[in-house]
C-alpha cells in the first residue's frame, strides 16, 4: 500500500523522470451523495500522492528534467479542488476524452508537463465514434455517436435518463450493452487488455471505470518525447 512507502524506499528506487498519480474519486465526486471529501475516506489518498511526489523530486542542484501529473474527477466540490491546487501549487487543466475518443470523460489534470493547455487533436488511429468501437460484421449498430462517462457502475453503460442501451442489434427489439472488447476500444486499450484472472464482464468494466483514457494520456505525455529521446524517436525525426 502507498501508505507504507517510506522516504528511503523512494530514494532507493529513484531517480525518477516522471511521477503519475490519481486518487480514487469516490469520496470527491458530487455524483456520490455519500462522499466524504478530501480529508476523509479514499479522498485522503491525495495526500499520499503529494507525500511520495515530494520524496521523488530531485534535489535543487540536480538539473535533470523531472515531470509529474495528477488526475481526478471534474465533478468535485470547489473547496476540494482548491485544496489540491494549494498543495500542488498550480491550477488544473480540463481535458475531455470526447475530443479524441468515442466517450465523454472530463478530468482535471495538475502537473508541470509542457503544453498541457493545448487543444487535444485526434490522430488517424483514434476511434471517434461509438460505431467504430463496435465489433464488425455482427449486425451491431450504435445508437449514439459518443457515450457519456463510463464508471465502475454497471448502469453507466445505459444512456440518458431513459436508460437506453447504447447498441441496437439488427433483428432484435431490445438493445444491448457493450461487449468487453468494445469497452476497451472506447478507452483506447488493445482488445482483451482486461481479460485477466478469469474476470467477468462486470469485473472488467470496474477496471476500465477506474482507468485513464489512453488517447488523453498520449496527448498529455507526447511532448516529453523532446526531453527523453530514444533511438526510435531519433529515427522518426530523420
Amino acid at each position: 500500500m502507498v501508505k507504507l512507502v517510506k522516504d528511503k524506499q523512494v530514494q532507493a528506487w529513484g531517480p525518477f523522470d516522471l511521477v503519475l498519480g490519481g486518487s480514487p474519486c469516490n469520496d470527491l465526486s458530487i455524483v456520490n451523495p455519500a462522499r466524504k471529501g478530501i480529508y476523509e475516506g479514499t479522498g485522503r489518498l491525495f495526500f499520499e500522492f503529494y507525500r511520495v511526489l515530494n520524496y521523488a523530486k530531485p534535489c535543487p542542484h540536480d538539473r535533470r528534467p523531472f515531470f509529474w501529473l495528477f488526475e481526478n474527477v471534474v465533478s468535485m466540490r470547489a473547496n476540494d479542488k482548491q485544496t489540491i491546487s494549494r498543495f500542488l501549487q498550480c491550477n488544473p487543466v480540463v481535458v475531455d476524452a470526447k475530443d479524441i475518443s468515442a466517450a465523454h470523460r472530463a478530468r482535471y489534470f495538475w502537473g508541470n508537463l509542457p503544453g498541457m493547455n493545448r487543444p487535444a487533436v485526434p490522430l488517424p488511429c483514434d476511434r471517434l465514434t461509438l460505431q467504430e468501437c463496435l465489433e464488425p460484421h455482427c449486425f451491431r449498430v450504435a445508437q449514439f455517436i459518443k457515450l457519456r462517462t463510463i464508471t465502475t457502475k454497471m448502469n453507466s453503460i445505459k444512456q440518458t435518463k431513459k436508460a437506453i442501451f447504447p447498441v441496437r442489434v439488427d433483428g432484435e427489439e431490445q438493445g444491448d450493452v457493450l461487449w468487453c472488447t468494445e469497452m476497451e476500444r472506447l478507452f483506447g486499450f488493445p482488445d482483451h487488455y482486461t481479460d485477466i484472472a478469469n474476470l467477468g464482464r462486470c469485473g472488467r468494466q470496474r477496471l476500465l471505470g477506474m482507468a485513464w483514457s489512453v488517447p488523453v494520456i498520449r496527448h498529455l505525455l507526447s511532448p516529453l518525447k523532446e526531453y527523453f529521446k530514444s533511438s526510435t524517436t531519433m529515427r522518426s525525426t530523420i
